[in-house]
């Protein structure tokens, strides 16, 4: 047997073109080239290629032996790609468990399927609703999963019954109770409240302490009024609530935050006392190694330092104003923390206060959330209640709360989050819309608001026609008779009913028996009733006030 170096085959190439043509006919083999053109076998005669059938041909052995590498190579890969034949039943049974983990809501008959068929029993969840109207009794209900991560978007006009829904997936997380569901591991649990108007008077998810342990933190300067309110509920449904004001420890502080408090923004039009500001912020972070330490004192001790001018002084004077206003300097490492959430425990942050308006409720609410979060080592809950009351597309203390619960939404995985958002109006931020799992639509009577939904929700967008309105620059529910017939049934629903989307739901099987999710389709529900006591209902002409 003879080989040739790479340059002998180039020689060759060059005098004999068919041999250039057929490049594959030289195969590196133990770094040697075999020239095919040579005859490995002696029944032919020198000069014509050696078939690859030939049995003398040293090269079917190495081929038989590539072959049957690759084949086992191949085949150690079928467990990764869930094709491994001799785990079949296993894998099925891990796939279904998978699929459950997955679905932030999964229908009656699938957890019966799983329950049979599984070793992954499916241990957390809550009755939410059930399909509507009822055909069959018992009802199936619709189950949420609270085990897992999910981000739920509301709406509807008052009086829909979407802060009933809110309090129901409230109960679900929170409260251990059978006629709910199975709750082994209960999830600490934050709501945001504030009214400006002043007249709603108590959040409606403080009448979970007829069953769950809450706090509501409140402003001092609201602090006598509100905790009035608050225990005279309380009293009312034997509810297990205190009230306390809502301050921040210095412990609490970092540069970031202390800039949200501060409202030192990345305007460049931003005042020159606020660049100072900035400036000794980024001092102390320097100087603290980047560490999160913050010494309120010190940042304090600069400030009076610097020497504002006397028409900077009175704006510098405010900021810190409003932020002692919420800070409790005197706090130690005695002083029970009240933004550190507890298994099964609703925190509620009312800042509904004639001096507190919407904007620096968005401040707030974004430190109280951000603080609530980091040092909370359990799954939460976070709701919003009435988000239109403070969350404003034009207000830049708004946006910058909507980007911590953006970040929370897209983190949730990773942050074990729930993230509940409860609004009369869709288009309060549609980014919120873009991201959330699962979104309930309560009747509501807006063209407007149907054409927002109808561009962010996946449900809604996939059911007009291919001539839908984009194409003529229409945007109104009546561009097609489909979304005529959508709108008209949101119009139509019923207290406490509404249209669910929920791409991730697993709702039951197909014709082959597999599991199947909603997808791009919706249905309509109603949500189940309370186990605590409802504190939603319409006062009426003869009710006391």
């Amino acid at each position: 047997m003879s080989y040739q170096s790479t340059s002998s085959v180039e020689q060759s190439q060059a005098s004999n073109p068919s041999l250039g043509q057929t490049l594959f006919h030289h195969i590196l083999i133990k770094k040697k080239v075999y020239n095919l053109d040579r005859c490995f076998c002696k029944s032919q005669s020198s000069g014509n290629a050696c078939s690859f059938i030939c049995q003398n041909n040293p090269l079917n052995n190495w081929i038989a032996m590539t072959s049957n590498e690759l084949s086992a190579e191949l085949d150690s890969y079928q467990k990764l790609l869930g094709t491994d034949k001799s785990n079949a039943a296993r894998s099925s049974s891990e796939k279904l468990a998978k699929f459950i983990n997955s679905s932030p809501l999964v229908d009656w008959s699938v957890k019966q399927l799983l329950a049979r068929t599984s070793s992954s029993p499916f241990l957390q969840y809550g009755v939410l609703c059930h399909e509507s109207p009822a055909t069959e009794y018992p009802i199936k209900p619709i189950l949420l999963n609270t085990n897992v991560p999910w981000s739920a978007f509301l709406c509807g006009s008052q009086g829909s019954g979407k802060s009933h829904t809110l309090s129901c997936m409230l109960e679900n997380c929170l409260l251990r109770h059978e006629a709910v569901g199975r709750n082994p591991n209960p999830l600490a649990g934050i709501v945001f409240h504030y009214d400006s108007s002043q007249t709603s008077g108590v959040c409606e998810a403080a009448y979970l302490s007829s069953k769950v342990k809450t706090r509501v933190l409140v402003s001092k300067s609201s602090y006598k009024k509100l905790r009035s309110q608050y225990l005279n509920m309380a009293s009312k449904v034997n509810g297990n609530l205190t009230v306390e004001q809502l301050e921040i420890h210095p412990s609490h502080l970092d540069t970031a935050r202390v800039k949200t408090l501060m409202a030192v923004g990345t305007d460049t039009d931003m005042p020159l006392y606020m660049h100072t500001i900035l400036k000794i912020l980024r001092d102390m972070a320097i100087e603290s190694g980047g560490e999160d330490r913050f010494d309120y004192r010190v940042f304090k001790n600069k400030l009076t330092k610097q020497g504002f001018m006397e028409k900077q002084t009175p704006a510098v004077k405010m900021r810190l104003d409003l932020l002692e206003s919420f800070l409790d300097v005197t706090a130690n490492t005695k002083t029970r923390d009240l933004l550190k959430g507890e298994s099964g425990v609703l925190t509620i942050i009312d800042l509904t206060d004639p001096v507190i308006d919407a904007d620096t409720a968005c401040v707030l609410f974004d430190i109280c959330l951000s603080i609530f979060m980091s040092q909370t080592r359990r799954g939460t809950i976070v709701a919003l209640d009435e988000a239109h009351n403070y969350m404003s597309e034009s207000s830049s203390a708004a946006g910058q709360f909507t980007g911590r619960l953006l970040k929370t939404v897209r983190e949730q995985r990773h942050q074990g989050a729930r993230v509940v958002i409860a609004t009369q109006e869709p288009t309060i931020n549609t980014a919120l819309l873009d991201l959330c799992s699962i979104t309930m639509v309560h009747r509501c009577t807006s063209p407007a608001w149907f054409a927002v939904l109808k561009k962010h929700v996946a449900g809604l967008h996939m059911q007009q026609t291919d001539n839908e309105s984009e194409q003529d620059g229409s945007d109104t529910p009546g561009a097609n008779e489909r979304g005529n017939e959508i709108f008209r049934q949101i119009v139509q629903l019923k207290l406490g009913e509404s249209l669910l989307f929920c791409p991730m739901a697993a709702v039951g099987f197909d014709e082959r028996g597999e599991l199947q999710r909603m997808n791009h389709r919706f249905m309509k529900v109603k949500t189940r009733d309370r186990v605590t006591n409802d504190g939603g209902v319409s006062k009426l002409a003869g009710d006391g006030y």
